[in-house]
């Protein structure tokens, strides 16, 4: 069994995607501090004017310290109509009516938490391109899990309490990981090395690492699913 350890990103990008598919089980995680200006309560599309902008959740202010799971969504403001006006830029793109209505759906969740939001969003995404991975919650799958000595012994955590004999992470952290530390656990770990294949983005030059969302409105959900085939898992 192999699993994977990630913060809850809002409508990420396809790579985020490889790596619930490369796994049998995908733990949000929702444990650890959330980080401002990160992907956690934004992501980006395409926009007339510059190369990207950005889509985002507002949130309450909250002391640095404060745990993803505790990140209060700021209803406050119309968050949600802005979202959908920054979407009108894609009106002509191929997908653009069956994406508007998968987002109203994704969006209708009336969740207090930003946590909970994301991880409806990953569930919803993972449901339409027909990812059977089991998506569980860190803070509600191992409650008694909270804090750690260094940042990589969650995974060996996680993984040793699922019984998991492998841990995959996204290849930005093979610097990071001891992996002479996971083996001695006796534990694999590997890396997934996502590729990116251009695809038609209106006439512009592609730009890649966008959204979900941006991927869906120019690639019919089978041809996504072949997408999500395309890395390399390294040690």
């Amino acid at each position: 069994m192999n699993v994977a350890l990630m913060q809850p990103y809002f409508f990420p990008y396809l790579g985020y995607f490889q790596l619930i598919h490369a796994v049998d089980e995908f733990v949000v995680f929702d444990q650890a501090q959330y980080i401002r200006r990160g992907w956690i309560n934004r992501n980006r599309l395409l926009n007339p004017h510059k190369e990207s902008v950005y889509i985002n959740v507002p949130v309450h202010k909250a002391p640095r310290e404060t745990k993803i799971k505790d990140i209060l969504i700021n209803h406050t403001s119309s968050w949600k109509d802005t979202i959908f006006q920054q979407l009108s830029y894609y009106r002509k793109a191929p997908n653009y009516a069956f994406v508007l209505d998968f987002m109203t759906d994704c969006l209708a969740s009336d969740a207090v938490y930003l946590s909970e939001l994301n991880t409806s969003v990953l569930k919803k995404v993972c449901v339409l391109l027909e990812i059977d991975t089991k998506i569980t919650v860190l803070s509600e799958r191992l409650p008694l899990l909270t804090e750690m000595d260094a940042a990589d012994d969650w995974g060996i955590a996680v993984s040793k309490a699922l019984h998991a004999t492998t841990y995959i992470n996204a290849i930005g952290g093979m610097d990071f990981y001891d992996q002479q530390k996971y083996l001695a656990n006796d534990l694999d770990i590997q890396f997934i090395k996502t590729e990116l294949k251009p695809y038609q983005q209106f006439h512009n030059e592609f730009v890649p690492g966008l959204s979900i969302i941006d991927v869906l409105m120019f690639n019919e959900p089978e041809q996504v699913k072949q997408m999500l085939e395309i890395h390399e898992l390294i040690k």
